[in-house]
């Protein structure tokens, strides 16, 4: 039974090593209500615990609901943050979004900045670029997302879980945005993200069905210029982007 409290973490874990240095030991979760879904004997998809904890939730008790991975960690208070902020709106510290200009010209980027290091905590760097809380993104990456407990009592939003270990996120953001009409804004607050590491092939495949599931939309993610279906404007702009890279790398072997 969960204690009520305005910040709940909610992590599925298996590494618990890893658990309790980002988040039970973490001094910035201290008051807080920690709820670790534990993945060590049934090795199920990060969708599938995370609906089981929303379906088994007592929605009389408000409070901010924080999803993240095992291995991420606040590094400064989180609940005097979110305190002024709007109910409706998801959030999240880093997200990506495409800004267009002159109808043609798309330009992906990443919004909010976060820590990344090894899990051994090596090789540490910053990540995206600092934004002020409340800039609008288009999704989040699958590290971390705060949503209100009301929003999802409100909507009944869920995890698609035929999807396992990426874009669910994404999804859940895309979903909130087209039936919804809930916006997703970045969260300034500094955070280290310990498994910075290359998009795999499990990763295309997931987003191929969402690229069906999304056939009259567009959106961008942390690590996919494109999620949905891209109208022309957009596919002719990544064929120039392509064509001129193209004729660079060209004239460089020219030389």
């Amino acid at each position: 039974m969960l204690m009520q409290s305005n910040v709940i973490i909610i992590s599925v874990v298996r590494d618990y090593q890893m658990y309790d240095t980002c988040v039970r030991k973490n001094p910035f979760a201290n008051g807080h209500t920690l709820c670790p879904l534990d993945n060590t004997r049934e090795n199920k998809t990060i969708p599938v615990r995370y609906n089981e904890f929303l379906n088994s939730y007592d929605f009389a008790v408000p409070a901010w609901l924080v999803f993240c991975h095992e291995d991420f960690e606040f590094k400064q208070a989180v609940d005097p943050l979110l305190e002024p902020l709007d109910k409706n709106v998801l959030y999240g510290p880093i997200g990506a979004r495409t800004d267009v200009r002159w109808f043609l010209m798309y330009t992906w980027r990443l919004i909010g900045q976060i820590r990344e290091s090894t899990k051994d905590g090596s090789n540490t760097r910053h990540v995206g670029t600092p934004y002020p809380t409340g800039t609008p993104v288009e999704t989040f990456d699958c590290q971390c997302l705060i949503v209100h407990s009301e929003l999802i009592r409100r909507t009944g939003l869920r995890f698609d879980e035929n999807l396992s270990f990426d874009l669910y996120i994404e999804d859940f953001c895309i979903n909130a945005k087209e039936n919804h009409g809930v916006p997703s804004q970045v969260l300034a607050v500094e955070c280290q993200h310990w498994s910075g590491g290359t998009v795999r092939e499990r990763y295309y495949h997931q987003e191929a069905y969402l690229n069906k599931k999304y056939p009259h939309c567009c959106y961008t993610g942390t690590s996919s210029y494109s999620i949905g279906k891209p109208g022309f404007a957009r596919k002719l702009n990544e064929a120039m982007k392509k064509g001129i890279r193209f004729f660079l790398r060209f004239l460089s072997v020219r030389r």
